[in-house]
């Protein structure tokens, strides 16, 4: 009996301690779950709902603020465009203090609008993609125009994303993210929604606010994808169907739609995306529950496109948030829970890695090792985030690419660097089109219509062809090789055939006496070498045949048929951020030739002319301009159809085009420019009310005049606009000439070193 008796005390004393234990278990599990969760009890699964609205997103990362104030956890997300990439970002852990530091940091100026970019060009790349009143590039493939499929190239916001979410693009389970995530798009093809859930999390985000139109859409095997907001811009549903119990919804509201808006058509085709937009909102926002909170957030005036305004949207979602704070109280937990919950998800986007290798995958045309020459990111180095990226942006500064990806492949300490480059689907033939107007008060009209052919990539090296034809006041066709002699292209060959006609008028002081027209044509050897990205010079032959003949009016020139041939150097640098109006840089020019008779010219002449243009920034919003120009015939006698051509505003404001043909001659001229009007200042586009002054000599003019000192005062309207450069001035000069003038898009005129592309 003791024996039974002790055996069960044992049992019912065994049994008792696994009743506690198993008790315990099941209460300590959901503990730990809820530490995860940020609470220590039961509490509705929340999820956030952030809506698209372009630059209007920012207003995100401040109600995120607030929540995290709150001490309100988040247990998945969903977005749409801008909403995706916050979503995306405080999914992958980046705190909302982190990802405020983030968006203000980014120049937008230059992710959008590609601002600062011709710096990181090579100097070839500058010299010969010159088009003034557009960006327009097409592509020309099997005999027909191919168009890109977005007017503005996202590469560097890819390259942004990859940057923000670096860690986070290794998980290719959006699940699997600290916070699970979803981003939406629309599938081109069939005009469904996609819920993005997998793959890579950068691609993911730029996939949903991808405009049509704007941003090219991101391809996949199975969809053409574009933004999401054309067919879920505020998605809620998407968020219940992951996990919510309640939704938190941010709603970006423009103010009401007034007839005075719906005047331009522009105003009415923006008006139409938006009322696509709203008919998918209001079905979503109808879904809400009394238990679900909407933050509804005014953005006045601001605008999807206005990125330069993301600072002023935060403050606006902090008190768009802080209205609804006692429905948002109702979801907070304690301060330990949320610091559990907040710590367990926090994660450090910064990566680094030593790399054992670097290659380049996927080129059909460019060579790779081309590519490897010009990298700085080489195997051995330490790299992280900020380096690959830096890299990136500049060999998306290349013509050849629509974009770059990369990934970072094996461990920290032993990686491969795998570059992706997409080489542009509408290569390799490229071409440009192009359109100037100048006419002013004095008699001078002029229009050119220009168009560009460029072959890229004919050989290993990067051998190029390019086809040159404009009509208008000057007409020329021209071909020309530029040949790389190494991968590196340090060094080249250059050979030219050219066609050149033009009709420029003479004058007799302030008289115009007769118009004259140059026919040239001949042919050109140049070898040369280039140094960084901004320096070129080249040593050739020049053969030109040049045939003068009076069009109208007394003849002042020799008329008849002369053989020019002869040494020539040129040399350029350029540090310019823009080739029309810059605001900062320095563009300078060396040009000489020498005809001789043994080298097969008729006459022996030299000149010689050298140019420097700088722009300096003041006050942050204006600029000086400062120019100085020479030109010489130096030891020979000039003919006179060879003489320098001064006049017109960029060689001396005040005078007509050409009006001073002179065999020496310098200038100094300043400018200063009041920036007075931005009309798109996402791409830098705006309008500077000057102010110049120029000075200079002239020697051994043309009409038998004697040289003097000349100096001139010029007052102009002047800017990149979306139209292209514009120019509208008056001014007048110590002679009593005076000139009133505008001119719009390409540049017409080519007198001296400063009316040519490199100063203008």
């Amino acid at each position: 009996m003791s024996f039974v008796y002790a055996l069960r005390r044992s049992i019912i004393g065994w049994s008792f301690l696994i009743f506690i234990l198993a008790f315990c278990f099941a209460h300590m599990a959901p503990a730990a779950a809820d530490a995860q969760s940020g609470d220590s009890g039961q509490r509705p699964r929340v999820g956030l709902v952030l809506a698209g609205g372009g630059a209007k997103g920012g207003a995100h990362v401040g109600v995120l603020k607030v929540l995290e104030e709150m001490r309100v956890p988040i247990d998945c997300i969903a977005g749409t465009s801008m909403g995706a990439l916050v979503g995306g970002g405080y999914a992958s852990g980046i705190p909302a203090a982190d990802l405020e530091s983030f968006i203000l940091s980014i120049d937008w100026q230059r992710v959008v609008g590609g601002q600062g970019m011709r710096d990181l060009e090579p100097i070839e790349q500058k010299r010969s993609s010159v088009t003034y009143s557009n960006n327009l590039e097409l592509g020309l493939q099997d005999g027909r125009l191919v168009i890109p499929s977005g007017i503005i190239n996202t590469s560097n916001i890819e390259n942004l994303l990859r940057s923000y979410v670096a860690k986070s693009r290794q998980k290719t389970d959006f699940d699997d993210l600290p916070i699970p995530f979803r981003a939406v798009a629309t599938d081109m093809i069939s005009g469904q929604m996609v819920v993005l859930e997998r793959g890579d999390l950068a691609t993911a985000m730029r996939a949903s606010m991808a405009i049509p139109g704007a941003f090219a859409p991101v391809a996949t095997e199975d969809y053409v994808l574009a933004d999401g907001g054309m067919v879920r811009n505020i998605p809620v549903d998407i968020a219940r169907g992951l996990c919510a119990d309640v939704v938190i919804v941010v709603n970006l509201v423009e103010p009401a739609v007034t007839r005075e808006n719906l005047r331009s058509a522009a105003q009415l085709a923006s008006r139409s995306y938006d009322v696509l937009f709203a008919e998918n909102e209001n079905v979503q926002l109808r879904s809400l529950t009394a238990t679900d909170i909407l933050i509804d957030v005014p953005m006045g005036d601001i605008g999807t496109a206005s990125f330069e305004e993301i600072p002023q949207t935060i403050p606006l979602g902090e008190a768009a948030a802080r209205a609804r704070i006692q429905e948002l109280s109702k979801l907070a937990v304690p301060e330990a829970s949320y610091l559990a919950w907040r710590n367990a998800i926090t994660t450090d986007q910064a990566i680094e890695a030593r790399l054992a290798e670097v290659s380049f995958e996927g080129l059909e045309r460019v060579n790779p090792e081309y590519l490897r020459a010009k990298a700085t990111v080489r195997a051995g180095d330490v790299v992280d985030a900020g380096a690959v990226a830096s890299e990136a942006t500049s060999l998306l500064a290349l013509q050849d690419f629509s974009t770059i990806d990369y990934e970072i492949e094996g461990t920290a300490d032993d990686a491969t660097l795998v570059w992706l480059p997409k080489e542009k689907s509408y290569g390799p033939n490229y071409l440009r089109f192009d359109l100037g107007l100048y006419v002013s008060e004095g008699g001078d009209l002029g229009f050119n219509i220009y168009a560009q052919h460029k072959r890229t990539w004919l050989n290993s090296l990067g051998g190029q062809w390019q086809n040159d034809i404009q009509l208008g006041r000057e007409n020329f066709l021209i071909t020309s090789l530029y040949q790389p002699l190494d991968i590196a292209q340090t060094f080249f060959v250059a050979p030219q055939i050219f066609l050149v006609r033009s009709d420029e008028d003479v004058f007799h002081d302030s008289d115009r006496i007769g118009t004259y027209r140059f026919g040239d044509y001949g042919g050109s050897l140049a070898a040369g070498f280039n140094l960084a990205n901004r320096f070129q010079a080249r040593l050739g032959y020049l053969y030109t045949r040049r045939k003068i003949s009076v069009e109208t009016g007394s003849p002042l020139l020799p008329e008849g048929d002369r053989d020019d041939a002869g040494l020539t150097v040129d040399a350029i640098y350029d540090s310019r951020d823009t080739r029309f109006s810059p605001t900062r840089g320095i563009a300078a020019a060396l040009r000489y030739m020498q005809s001789d008779e043994s080298l097969g010219g008729d006459l022996d002449w030299e000149t010689g002319e050298l140019g420097l243009g700088i722009a300096l920034p003041v006050f942050s919003r204006d600029v000086v301009w400062v120019t100085l120009a020479g030109g010489s015939a130096l030891s020979r006698s000039l003919p006179p159809d060879r003489a320098f051509a001064l006049g017109g505003p960029s060689s001396f404001p005040g005078f007509q085009l050409g009006q001073l043909r002179v065999e020496d001659y310098w200038t100094i001229g300043t400018s200063y420019l009041w920036k007075f009007k931005d009309m798109t200042a996402i791409r830098g586009e705006a309008l500077y009310a000057g102010l110049g002054l120029t000075a200079g000599q002239v020697f051994g003019r043309v009409d038998q005049l004697p040289g003097e000192d000349i100096a001139s005062a010029s007052v102009f309207l002047t800017g990149r606009t979306i139209v292209g450069p514009l120019m509208v001035g008056l001014a007048g000069t110590t002679t009593d000439a005076w000139s009133l003038w505008i001119s719009v898009g390409r540049p017409v005129g080519n007198g001296t070193i400063l009316d040519s592309n490199m100063f203008r």
